[in-house]
């Protein structure tokens, strides 16, 4: 099928990471957009109850494959319109490091080149706004540099980032969207690792009292941005999704508003969090910790950079939902530990 979709702006729609938290929700807008989806999924998720309910939202074809593979890919994205890319190794597990640059980096970097080669416009790839952080001026926006990472998932999405720049560059109709923290209710996936950062917090009714904060956003707005994106003819951007700077103590209240109880709070030194997330680097070369636990995590939260998300406002004619409702939406509808049988990291959900 030739770029330009079957008329009516219906678009064939390839998508990767379907069954992450991010994509799940990006497939639904785009099937509720008119969009016949074609999703790529690994042989193990195939089978996955949140493709069931994604069918029935609309027209859905599901190939089972490694996105490492180029055959696979090929196959994948033989005959469609555009392409939303939105597989990835997300979390904090250092043991992981291997997979995440062949999936995050170098089959980000197959992907994107080959739907360039085959003519598919938008060719979109999911990166975060942890590919941007520290900015030189203070604040994150679509010109801001990629930054060189301080943890593994950062250096592997800074990678990718500089090959979509690359690919920008040479004028070719690729499309990078940078999430920061995402939050709201999970569309039959596990929950975002955001959500699952802060699994103790609900547990146990405590939290640190820090002065910092992070910027967050709803999943459905980050989903409405995608499929706003899928407009072909329009050459290569790239839109900051950061939401609203929310302080610590904001979420906080946020998860007391949607649990339904107060959240004991203990002050916290910020070096003392810095300590912890150096440790906990160091110990998650060997053992498994909640997401969350990491310096660069403690470093982002400490730091509250803000964003600049005017650009992507004013050209795809939005506004943000409040992210504290989406917060406390997460843990009301879940009614239990937010993140306690989500043990698991899935293919698909970036994470700032």
């Amino acid at each position: 099928m030739a770029p330009g979709g079957r008329g009516g702006g219906e678009l064939d729609i390839a998508v990767t990471g379907a069954t992450g938290y991010v994509g799940a929700h990006t497939v639904r807008a785009l099937l509720a957009a008119g969009h016949h989806v074609r999703v790529l999924v690994p042989p193990a998720e195939a089978t996955a109850g949140v493709l069931d309910r994604l069918r029935a939202a609309g027209p859905l074809t599901v190939t089972a494959g490694d996105v490492r593979s180029g055959a696979t890919v090929e196959a994948f994205l033989a005959g469609a319109d555009a392409l939303v890319h939105a597989a990835g190794v997300v979390g904090t597990d250092e043991r992981r490091v291997r997979l995440m640059w062949d999936i995050n980096a170098y089959a980000t970097e197959a992907i994107l080149t080959r739907a360039v080669e085959l003519g598919l416009d938008p060719v979109l790839t999911v990166s975060s706004y942890s590919a941007l952080f520290p900015p030189q001026n203070g604040v994150i926006s679509p010109e801001t540099p990629t930054a060189s990472g301080r943890s593994a998932y950062a250096k592997t999405k800074g990678y990718a980032d500089r090959v979509a720049r690359r690919l920008q560059n040479a004028g070719a109709p690729v499309v990078v969207t940078y999430p920061s923290s995402v939050v709201g209710p999970a569309f039959g996936t596990a929950p975002g690792v955001t959500e699952r950062g802060w699994a103790p917090i609900v547990r146990w009714a405590v939290a640190p009292r820090l002065r910092g904060g992070m910027q967050m956003i709803d999943v459905r707005d980050v989903a409405d941005v995608h499929v706003r994106a899928m407009r072909p003819g329009r050459g290569p951007r790239r839109y900051v999704c950061g939401g609203e700077l929310l302080t610590f103590d904001g979420m906080i209240d946020a998860l007391e508003r949607g649990l339904g109880r107060r959240i004991r709070r203990v002050p916290v030194p910020g070096r003392a969090l810095l300590g912890l997330g150096r440790a906990s680097d160091l110990a998650a070369r060997v053992v498994a910790l909640p997401d969350g636990l990491s310096y660069e995590a403690a470093m982002l939260l400490l730091a509250a950079t803000p964003t600049d998300d005017s650009a992507t406002l004013r050209e795809l004619e939005m506004t943000w939902r409040p992210p504290q409702d989406a917060i406390a939406e997460s843990v009301r509808v879940r009614g239990a530990p937010a993140g306690a049988d989500a043990g698991r990291q899935q293919l698909g959900d970036p994470i700032p």
